[in-house]
């Protein structure tokens, strides 16, 4: 069977619902529109969020906090495999509770672990790679084009950070935006050809900062390699001293 919905992860954990109560075994979990040509019996499952709700908070509780948490990290992933991974994570911990983290021999689990790692270490390093300009309505904006879906970690980061000040986080990757204004934010579709424009100053601000950032560099020490590691290409894009 497969199954397909709304790609929310309320909706996931519906499917892990549907998956549960009806005893349905899907060999594949798509997103609505994304699913492929297959002979298998297509299942559309509606987002359901009181079922949701008791699907997540059997996973804290059954199997534990931490596992509910590599959950969502995983959900988060962008490897195509991450939903049926997921699933059968979920469906192991209920019958072994928190020892499936234990059960690394199993790839499902092995999986879990992977995509939860690489989503935590790709915000993390965005905590400190974005980048904000200040637009002409006083509103900071930050571009970035992650490769997982990382967009709600990092605006809860920054409503600790930048609290007091309004700011929008633009996925450009997937066409959404964190949008917060001093008090709360939401996050929204953002609509083809947007544009936003600098605040006076902001340019020559930034070319101060590339300035600064090329003055500390020591030519002798230069080490490209170390370098990539440390900051790969991919989040060069939307930084200043990069772009």
């Amino acid at each position: 069977m497969l199954i397909t919905f709304d790609g929310t992860f309320d909706g996931f954990l519906s499917v892990v619902y549907a998956v549960y109560y009806e005893k349905l075994e899907p060999v594949s979990i798509q997103i609505d529109g994304t699913e492929q040509l297959s002979l298998a019996d297509l299942r559309r499952i509606e987002t359901d969020s009181e079922k949701s709700a008791r699907v997540f908070n059997a996973v804290r509780t059954k199997i534990s906090p931490e596992a509910a948490l590599r959950v969502y990290y995983a959900f988060l992933s962008s490897a195509e495999n991450r939903f049926l991974s997921i699933l059968k994570y979920i469906q192991l911990g209920f019958s072994v509770g928190h020892m499936v983290d234990s059960r690394l021999h199993e790839s499902f689990v092995r999986d879990v672990h992977d995509f939860y790692k690489n989503v935590g270490r790709e915000a993390h390093l965005l905590h400190g790679f974005c980048r904000f300009a200040e637009t002409q309505q006083g509103v900071f904006y930050c571009p970035v084009t992650p490769k997982n879906d990382v967009l709600v970690l990092l605006a809860e980061h920054f409503v600790e950070r930048l609290m007091n000040q309004a700011w929008v986080i633009h996925d450009k990757r997937r066409k959404k935006a964190a949008i917060y204004d001093g008090k709360s934010y939401v996050v929204a579709e953002v609509p083809a050809g947007a544009e936003f424009s600098y605040a006076d100053g902001e340019l020559e601000t930034q070319e101060l900062w590339v300035q600064f950032f090329n003055a500390l560099a020591i030519t002798e020490r230069k080490n490209k390699k170390l370098q990539r590691q440390l900051l790969p290409f991919h989040f060069r894009g939307n930084m200043t001293e990069f772009v």
